[in-house]
């Protein structure tokens, strides 16, 4: 019981001593002014937000605009040199035949079927042997082709259209090392001829 009468006669002190302490009209017009400006702080003119608004938006538009302007697709370069290579290594090939049947039956290992290609028609075309190669880091196949009017041996490749690949390329060619690479799509595929 002693402690609790202690403690009420604490808590009627504090209170006493506290209820005559007061603030002066000086330091109440002080703490009023530092609230003001702490708050005026905080919040920012409307000209100021608006005007970034509008800075990050123009920014926005402007590098949607450059990537418009400078982005001009995949960038066939690099199968069209590892297709230059492949063509320059001169590689023996698997399977010596002229039927598109017997080598896709051989080349077995393929996850697509090999297609005749509209532009490298029949009558004047003939297709001497195949291998397996890699273009864009996957399998392929390569062919060796001869020109029936000037007898002139080339490469060719078929392989899957690789993602990014415009689904309607049409005749793209580009010199790598001395060869001349012409890519396009048939069927789903990336066709390339090397010469």
């Amino acid at each position: 019981m002693t402690y609790s009468k202690n403690r009420d006669a604490l808590k009627s002190q504090l209170a006493k001593h506290y209820n005559e302490k007061s603030l002066t009209a000086a330091q109440i017009s002080a703490l009023k002014e530092l609230e003001e400006k702490s708050s005026d702080k905080e919040t920012l003119p409307r000209s100021y937000v608006w005007g970034t608004g509008m800075a990050m938006a123009a920014m926005l538009m402007l590098a949607v605009s450059v990537w418009t302007f400078w982005y001009k697709g995949y960038d066939y370069n690099a199968i069209s040199a590892e297709i230059a290579y492949n063509h320059n290594s001169q590689m023996q090939m698997e399977i010596l035949s002229n039927s598109f049947v017997d080598i896709d039956s051989y080349l077995n290992r393929l996850d697509f079927a090999l297609i005749t290609p509209k532009q490298l028609p029949v009558d004047k075309w003939t297709l001497l042997g195949a291998r397996y190669c890699s273009i864009d880091g996957k399998i392929a196949a390569q062919f060796q082709v001869e020109d029936l009017d000037t007898k002139r041996i080339y490469t060719f490749y078929q392989a899957k259209l690789p993602q990014g690949v415009d689904a309607n390329l049409n005749n793209v060619v580009i010199d790598i090392d001395g060869v001349s690479v012409a890519l396009w799509e048939e069927n789903g595929l990336l066709m390339g001829l090397a010469k």
